[in-house]
């Protein structure tokens, strides 16, 4: 028989999303169980990155891992696509920080604008 080691009972519990390797992090999805401990429901909360827990802000919660990643990776091409815009205003940083709209709004805005994109017709495409 081999020896039992505590990794066995490891459960993955907190994830932090970035891009490549050495990419400078963009969000943090943990998982949660609620309810009966021996059917639990399982939830995934994704949270912008920032270095401590009291700079993080909410994006949403998702009943799988893959629509977490996908809400994180979709705040920050919302976020990059945003801020883009208002640079090209030349608008300064103060203001950009001030304007910001929370996570959860940008992400639905952008995913909107992604959805409107595709159903429109693409040019010379029959």
């Amino acid at each position: 028989m081999a020896p039992w080691h505590p990794v066995v009972n490891a459960q993955p519990s907190e994830w932090v999303l970035r891009q490549g390797a050495a990419g400078e992090p963009y969000a943090v999805v943990r998982r949660f169980a609620f309810g009966d401990p021996n059917h639990p429901e399982i939830w995934f909360r994704v949270v912008t990155w920032a270095r401590r827990s009291e700079g993080r802000e909410l994006i949403g919660w998702c009943r799988t891992l893959e629509s977490a990643a996908a809400a994180g990776w979709d705040h920050r091409c919302a976020y990059e696509s945003w801020r883009h815009h208002l640079a090209a205003k030349r608008t300064d940083a103060g203001t950009m920080a001030r304007e910001r709209p929370p996570a959860a709004e940008m992400v639905r805005f952008y995913r909107a604008a992604v959805r409107r994109r595709a159903a429109e017709p693409q040019p010379g495409v029959s």
